[in-house]
Protein backbone atom coordinates (compact mmCIF):
# COMPACT_ATOMS: atom_id res chain seq x y z
CA UNK A 1 0.00 0.00 0.00
CA UNK A 2 1.47 3.30 -1.06
CA UNK A 3 2.08 5.87 1.65
CA UNK A 4 0.69 9.35 1.28
CA UNK A 5 3.46 11.82 0.40
CA UNK A 6 4.22 14.43 3.01
CA UNK A 7 2.86 17.91 2.44
CA UNK A 8 5.49 20.07 0.77
CA UNK A 9 6.31 23.07 2.94
CA UNK A 10 5.72 26.60 1.70
CA UNK A 11 8.24 29.41 2.04
CA UNK A 12 7.54 33.11 2.47
CA UNK A 13 9.97 36.06 2.52
CA UNK A 14 8.51 38.84 4.63
CA UNK A 15 10.11 42.32 4.64
CA UNK A 16 10.10 43.81 8.14
CA UNK A 17 10.65 47.44 9.05
CA UNK A 18 12.50 48.64 12.18
CA UNK A 19 14.53 45.40 12.37
CA UNK A 20 17.77 47.30 12.94
CA UNK A 21 19.96 45.28 15.30
CA UNK A 22 21.04 41.69 16.10
CA UNK A 23 18.82 41.68 19.20
CA UNK A 24 15.76 41.87 16.95
CA UNK A 25 16.54 38.53 15.30
CA UNK A 26 15.90 36.05 18.16
CA UNK A 27 12.84 38.00 19.33
CA UNK A 28 11.20 37.73 15.90
CA UNK A 29 12.24 34.13 15.31
CA UNK A 30 11.00 32.96 18.72
CA UNK A 31 7.59 34.60 18.30
CA UNK A 32 7.05 33.16 14.81
CA UNK A 33 8.17 29.68 15.89
CA UNK A 34 5.37 29.63 18.49
CA UNK A 35 2.91 29.14 15.61
CA UNK A 36 1.90 25.51 15.15
CA UNK A 37 2.90 24.48 11.63
CA UNK A 38 5.93 26.75 11.25
CA UNK A 39 9.00 24.65 10.55
CA UNK A 40 11.63 27.37 10.48
CA UNK A 41 11.95 31.15 10.88
CA UNK A 42 15.16 32.95 9.91
CA UNK A 43 15.47 36.72 10.32
CA UNK A 44 18.22 38.89 8.84
CA UNK A 45 18.53 42.39 10.27
CA UNK A 46 20.84 43.50 7.43
CA UNK A 47 18.39 42.67 4.63
CA UNK A 48 15.39 43.23 6.95
CA UNK A 49 13.82 40.01 5.66
CA UNK A 50 12.27 37.15 7.63
CA UNK A 51 12.27 33.80 5.82
CA UNK A 52 9.52 31.50 7.08
CA UNK A 53 9.05 27.86 6.12
CA UNK A 54 5.64 26.52 7.07
CA UNK A 55 2.83 24.06 6.39
CA UNK A 56 0.28 26.05 4.38
CA UNK A 57 -2.51 23.70 5.48
CA UNK A 58 -1.94 24.70 9.11
CA UNK A 59 -0.65 28.26 8.89
CA UNK A 60 -1.95 31.37 7.17
CA UNK A 61 0.41 34.18 6.20
CA UNK A 62 -1.73 36.56 8.24
CA UNK A 63 -0.84 34.56 11.37
CA UNK A 64 2.85 35.04 10.65
CA UNK A 65 2.31 38.76 10.06
CA UNK A 66 0.41 39.01 13.35
CA UNK A 67 3.31 37.35 15.20
CA UNK A 68 5.70 39.93 13.75
CA UNK A 69 3.42 42.75 14.85
CA UNK A 70 2.98 41.33 18.38
CA UNK A 71 6.63 42.00 19.16
CA UNK A 72 6.52 45.57 17.87
CA UNK A 73 7.58 45.35 14.23
CA UNK A 74 5.78 46.23 10.99
CA UNK A 75 5.42 44.25 7.79
CA UNK A 76 6.77 46.48 5.01
CA UNK A 77 4.00 45.82 2.49
CA UNK A 78 1.15 46.59 4.91
CA UNK A 79 -0.37 49.99 5.68
CA UNK A 80 -0.42 51.20 9.27
CA UNK A 81 -1.91 54.24 11.03
CA UNK A 82 0.08 57.42 10.55
CA UNK A 83 2.22 58.93 13.30
CA UNK A 84 -0.30 61.76 13.67
CA UNK A 85 -3.21 59.40 14.35
CA UNK A 86 -1.10 57.48 16.88
CA UNK A 87 -0.39 60.70 18.78
CA UNK A 88 -4.10 61.57 18.82
CA UNK A 89 -4.97 58.12 20.17
CA UNK A 90 -2.21 58.39 22.74
CA UNK A 91 -3.72 61.57 24.17
CA UNK A 92 -7.14 59.94 24.25
CA UNK A 93 -5.90 56.90 26.19
CA UNK A 94 -3.15 58.51 28.28
CA UNK A 95 -3.24 57.73 31.99
CA UNK A 96 -1.24 59.16 34.85
CA UNK A 97 2.39 58.33 34.19
CA UNK A 98 3.69 56.16 37.01
CA UNK A 99 7.08 55.45 35.40
CA UNK A 100 9.92 57.86 36.03
CA UNK A 101 13.31 58.30 34.39
CA UNK A 102 16.68 57.96 36.08
CA UNK A 103 20.16 59.07 35.04
CA UNK A 104 23.53 57.79 36.21
CA UNK A 105 24.00 60.35 39.00
CA UNK A 106 20.54 59.59 40.41
CA UNK A 107 20.85 55.80 40.32
CA UNK A 108 22.23 55.38 43.88
CA UNK A 109 19.56 57.53 45.52
CA UNK A 110 16.57 56.47 43.40
CA UNK A 111 17.42 52.78 43.07
CA UNK A 112 20.11 51.44 45.41
CA UNK A 113 19.03 53.36 48.52
CA UNK A 114 15.30 53.19 47.84
CA UNK A 115 13.27 51.66 50.66
CA UNK A 116 10.77 50.24 48.16
CA UNK A 117 11.33 47.52 45.55
CA UNK A 118 12.49 49.08 42.28
CA UNK A 119 12.16 48.00 38.64
CA UNK A 120 14.45 49.61 36.06
CA UNK A 121 13.79 49.22 32.34
CA UNK A 122 16.89 49.64 30.17
CA UNK A 123 15.89 50.64 26.64
CA UNK A 124 17.06 52.45 23.53
CA UNK A 125 15.12 54.82 21.24
CA UNK A 126 15.48 52.68 18.10
CA UNK A 127 14.54 49.37 19.77
CA UNK A 128 11.08 48.24 18.61
CA UNK A 129 10.65 45.49 21.27
CA UNK A 130 11.40 48.18 23.88
CA UNK A 131 8.15 49.90 22.96
CA UNK A 132 6.24 46.68 23.64
CA UNK A 133 8.11 46.18 26.92
CA UNK A 134 7.25 49.73 27.97
CA UNK A 135 3.54 48.92 27.70
CA UNK A 136 3.84 45.96 30.08
CA UNK A 137 6.14 48.02 32.33
CA UNK A 138 3.60 50.85 32.53
CA UNK A 139 0.77 48.39 33.27
CA UNK A 140 2.81 46.81 36.07
CA UNK A 141 3.60 50.26 37.50
CA UNK A 142 -0.08 51.23 37.53
CA UNK A 143 -1.05 47.99 39.28
CA UNK A 144 1.79 48.17 41.83
CA UNK A 145 0.88 51.74 42.80
CA UNK A 146 2.97 52.95 45.75
CA UNK A 147 4.23 49.47 46.60
CA UNK A 148 7.20 49.82 44.22
CA UNK A 149 9.02 52.37 42.07
CA UNK A 150 9.47 52.07 38.31
CA UNK A 151 12.16 53.84 36.28
CA UNK A 152 13.43 53.83 32.71
CA UNK A 153 17.05 54.30 31.60
CA UNK A 154 18.03 55.16 28.04
CA UNK A 155 21.27 53.26 27.36
CA UNK A 156 22.27 55.75 24.66
CA UNK A 157 22.37 58.55 27.26
CA UNK A 158 23.62 56.70 30.34
CA UNK A 159 26.43 54.34 31.40
CA UNK A 160 24.91 52.39 34.30
CA UNK A 161 23.98 49.54 31.93
CA UNK A 162 27.69 48.75 31.59
CA UNK A 163 27.96 48.14 35.36
CA UNK A 164 25.23 45.52 35.16
CA UNK A 165 26.51 44.09 31.86
CA UNK A 166 23.27 44.70 29.96
CA UNK A 167 23.77 42.85 26.66
CA UNK A 168 20.43 43.52 24.97
CA UNK A 169 17.41 45.74 25.17
CA UNK A 170 14.84 45.63 26.57
CA UNK A 171 16.16 44.40 29.92
CA UNK A 172 14.48 44.95 33.28
CA UNK A 173 16.45 44.79 36.53
CA UNK A 174 14.64 44.26 39.82
CA UNK A 175 16.17 45.68 43.02
CA UNK A 176 15.00 44.98 46.56
CA UNK A 177 16.68 46.84 49.42
CA UNK A 178 19.42 47.89 47.02
CA UNK A 179 20.25 44.35 45.95
CA UNK A 180 19.75 43.03 42.40
CA UNK A 181 17.16 40.26 42.70
CA UNK A 182 16.05 39.48 39.16
CA UNK A 183 16.85 40.15 35.51
CA UNK A 184 14.05 40.01 32.96
CA UNK A 185 14.94 40.11 29.28
CA UNK A 186 12.93 40.32 26.07
CA UNK A 187 9.27 41.35 26.57
CA UNK A 188 8.07 40.16 29.98
CA UNK A 189 4.42 39.96 30.95
CA UNK A 190 3.07 42.42 33.49
CA UNK A 191 2.53 39.61 36.02
CA UNK A 192 6.14 38.46 35.66
CA UNK A 193 7.37 41.96 36.55
CA UNK A 194 5.06 42.18 39.56
CA UNK A 195 6.08 38.74 40.83
CA UNK A 196 9.77 39.62 40.52
CA UNK A 197 9.20 42.66 42.73
CA UNK A 198 8.32 40.47 45.71
CA UNK A 199 11.03 39.38 48.11
CA UNK A 200 10.29 35.75 47.21
CA UNK A 201 11.79 36.24 43.75
CA UNK A 202 15.24 34.61 43.51
CA UNK A 203 18.07 36.01 41.40
CA UNK A 204 17.04 34.90 37.92
CA UNK A 205 17.29 35.63 34.23
CA UNK A 206 14.17 34.80 32.29
CA UNK A 207 12.53 35.25 28.92
CA UNK A 208 8.96 36.42 28.47
CA UNK A 209 6.46 33.62 29.18
CA UNK A 210 5.17 31.61 26.25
Amino acid sequence: MATKPEKELAMKLIPVTEMDCPTCVPILEKEIMKINGVAEARANYITKIVKVTYNSELVRVTEIEAAIERVGYHVAYKNYPSAASKIINLFKKQKTNTVGTVIDSEFPSKVIHNSRPVAVLFHSPTCRPCQMAKEAFQQAAEEAGKQANFFEMDITATETWRTYEIKATPTILIFIEGELKATLISIPHKKEILYALTERAPQQQSQSPD
